[in-house]
């Protein structure tokens, strides 16, 4: 059975606090390596809670990865102007290089059609090559270069009126 058998795209909930705070907490090191690091607020589980709340309440395209019920990793779009949508996603490191995060994103990508959305965003850091890969296999282009709290980035972008 393929690791990513099972794995479902699920709106971020107030109830999966407990368990997304202890998803951050365990991969806190694997993440920092890889993106930048995560507020204080998600240290503290009563403030992470308040944060979920607001996220939840505000409509926030906030979704979890799970597999068989247990989050794997986070997508969101974020930042939606004109139907156009900013990609961000972590995985956790127990999932890297089983095609949970290939997966994770198509998942997205087909509710983000299903939310009226045209076209989606991406920006990686030079140093992360995994990660664009993950959206070249799923049909992002790459159409410039950024740069983002003084990282140098790859911006991609993937049309969701093509297929």
């Amino acid at each position: 059975m393929s690791a990513v058998a099972d794995l479902s795209l699920e709106r971020l909930s107030i109830a999966d606090a407990p368990a997304l705070f202890l998803f951050e907490k365990h991969n806190k090191a694997w993440f920092e390596a890889h993106v930048g690091p995560r507020p204080d607020i998600y240290w503290d589980l009563f403030r992470l809670t308040e944060l979920v709340q607001e996220q939840v309440e505000a409509g926030e395209l906030m979704f979890l990865l799970k597999d068989r019920g247990r989050i794997v990793g986070r997508v969101n779009l974020t930042g939606v102007e004109a139907r156009v949508a900013q990609l961000g996603y972590r995985i956790g490191q127990e999932q890297a290089g089983r095609g949970t995060a290939s997966r994770g994103v198509a998942l997205l990508i087909d509710e983000a059609r299903r939310l009226g959305l045209w076209a989606i965003e991406a920006r990686v850091k030079l140093d992360n090559p995994a990660s664009m890969r993950v959206l070249e296999k799923n049909g992002f282009h790459v159409t410039g270069s950024d740069v983002i709290a003084e990282f140098e980035c790859k911006t991609f972008r993937r049309d969701l009126d093509l297929d």
